[in-house]
């Protein structure tokens, strides 16, 4: 307290001395009414916080090291945050070397770009179609043609709408027949690969307006000619891994929001960040369990359409693709569920320690713990859906700018307004509800509850475009963002509306009651507490909770310290 004092009264004489004030009076009335020290440090804490921001690297420090507990959980969280986010890196590095290739094959074939292929089959029965519309989009004509199935030696008709420009074809359009195998010097492309050896990709335009690309080494000692009805097929795997990119990219900038939700969570002391980080995991170690089923899925599917002996192409591409790709997504699996189940462990250890300090001071009734319960399904639900709506939002707007339906898209304008709407929006929307039922305020609530209405609206609007649906069922990663979306949302307005009708029931009391307790360093043992179902001991824990304040006081010798 003393040091308190001395804060007060050195700052009070130096701003003093500087208007030409008497710094002894004032310090007098200091001394003489002792309730005005917290509110003077209160002014200044901005101003030391400015003047040594080291104080606040300090404060970081001792809440991260409190105790074995908080050390082992910033500990894990770094070291996984970078272990899993290399692991990610390693698989975009793949997806980025196989879908290079891939696109620059393609853009030397003379495709339209308005072009994208349609998947359809199963157990064995595969077919590729093409589009040049969004297939949900119907009417006469059909946006889509089928294009190969497995198994298929017949010619195939490419319909004129589909052949380029410069087509000197009239209807009904080309017929494409599959090379014979063996026309390539080497029936395996696996060289295209090669770092040591050079490639140099060309076109030969055709009568029907199409190109073959012919792909040859640099010392010209292997050559292998694609021809149209190849290169068609080469669309189906170019959108798999241009998705796949974008899904490592979304995935590596999580890892880093574990992370900071880590920090927050041992800053803080929140329980909010804890449980939403523990949620967040589950989330993510149930996509990397699909993910991995999924790869296998999509290698069963190139097998028929791209290297099987009677496919278009009949070349040996993507195989080692699959084969490190299988291996890194094992071992992200494994990362992923051993990350589960240590952050489990160490969640619940920090989550007792925390709700333990949570009204530690003054023992709140049965229905304050069950407003203080929604309380935390709100803040829990929103810091879940400010990230995953970001990523959603995101993945949306670049399939709009860079993927294959961005030139099919005719309310773009619409979907960038919505997008740069929610955007902004985001924060404040985040800081209501942050705010709002801590304090319980019914304006602020009400204000949260019409923001998270909008965007509930405007995001189920969405389904209605024709493509935005198509994204959504062809696209399982962004399917899986929105759904996911959605659900955070929606359980963000339905706690804080339980919330708003449970207000004035003793909450905000109880919290400022605790914080001013703490603030002042009130015993507990002097305030009476009501018993609850299950007696609780304000000591009973206090030898397992290590106190530490923040490091905004001056020590009685002038100096920087911490007072405990």
């Amino acid at each position: 307290m003393r040091a308190k004092i001395y804060l007060a009264a050195l700052l009070l004489r130096i701003s003093l001395t500087a208007s030409g004030g008497s710094a002894a009076h004032f310090i007098h009335l200091v001394l003489r009414f002792p309730s005005s020290w917290s509110v003077i440090c209160s002014l200044f804490s901005n101003m030391l916080a400015i003047t040594h921001p080291w104080l606040m690297v300090k404060s970081i420090y001792l809440r991260v090291t409190l105790n074995n507990v908080t050390l082992a959980f910033f500990l894990f969280s770094f070291f996984h945050c970078f272990t899993q986010g290399i692991l990610q890196s390693f698989l975009f590095v793949a997806d980025d070397t196989w879908g290079s290739v891939t696109t620059e094959i393609l853009a030397h074939a003379n495709i339209n770009s308005t072009i994208f292929p349609q998947y359809t089959g199963r157990h064995g029965s595969y077919s590729l179609e093409l589009c040049n519309k969004v297939p949900a989009i119907g009417g006469d004509p059909h946006p889509c043609v089928p294009f190969f199935t497995a198994g298929q030696l017949d010619p195939i008709t490419i319909p004129q709408r589909f052949l380029p420009p410069n087509s000197q074809v009239s209807e009904p359009g080309a017929s494409l027949s599959p090379s014979p195998s063996g026309q390539s010097n080497v029936t395996s492309a696996l060289w295209l690969l090669d770092n040591s050896l050079g490639i140099h990709i060309d076109s030969q335009p055709r009568p029907d307006g199409f190109s073959d690309v012919i792909i040859t080494s640099d010392d010209g000692n292997l050559s292998i000619t694609l021809d149209p009805i190849c290169t068609f097929s080469l669309l189906y795997p170019e959108a798999k891994l241009s998705q796949a990119r974008r899904e490592e990219l979304s995935l590596i900038g999580t890892q880093f929001w574990f992370f900071g939700l880590a920090v927050f969570a041992l800053v803080f002391e929140s329980i909010p960040h804890i449980l939403a980080l523990l949620i967040a995991r589950l989330i993510a170690t149930g996509w990397s369990t699909y993910a991995l089923w999924r790869t296998s899925n999509i290698n069963g599917r190139l097998q028929h359409i791209i290297e099987a002996p009677n496919s278009p192409c009949h070349l040996e591409l993507y195989g080692p693709y699959f084969s490190r790709r299988t291996s890194l997504q094992i071992a992200d699996l494994a990362l992923h569920w051993d990350a589960l189940f240590i952050s489990a462990l160490l969640s619940w250890r920090l989550y007792k320690v925390y709700r333990t300090q949570t009204f530690r001071r003054v023992g709140p009734p049965k229905d304050v713990l069950r407003m203080y319960a929604y309380f935390l399904a709100v803040l829990v639900s929103i810091q879940l859906s400010v990230f995953i709506l970001v990523n959603a939002m995101a993945l949306w707007v670049d399939q709009l700018l860079h993927g294959a339906i961005k030139k099919l898209s005719s309310h773009t304008v619409v979907y960038d307004g919505t997008f740069i709407t929610t955007a902004v929006l985001l924060i404040p929307w985040l800081m209501l509800g942050w705010f709002s039922v801590r304090r319980e305020s019914r304006k602020l609530t009400s204000a949260f509850l019409a923001i998270a209405f909008f965007f509930l609206f405007a995001w189920s609007m969405m389904f209605y475009s024709r493509v935005y649906r198509f994204t959504f069922v062809d696209w399982p990663f962004f399917g899986c963002m929105t759904v996911t979306s959605f659900v955070t949302l929606i359980s963000s307005t339905g706690f804080a509306f339980v919330c708003l009708r449970n207000y004035d029931k003793g909450l905000a009391q109880w919290i400022y009651l605790e914080q001013s307790f703490e603030r002042d360093d009130f015993d507990p043992d002097l305030f009476p507490t009501e018993v609850t179902e299950k007696e609780w001991k304000p000591n009973a824990d206090r030898a397992s909770i290590v106190k530490v304040a923040l490091p905004e006081l001056l020590r009685d010798d002038g100096q920087l310290g911490i007072m405990a």
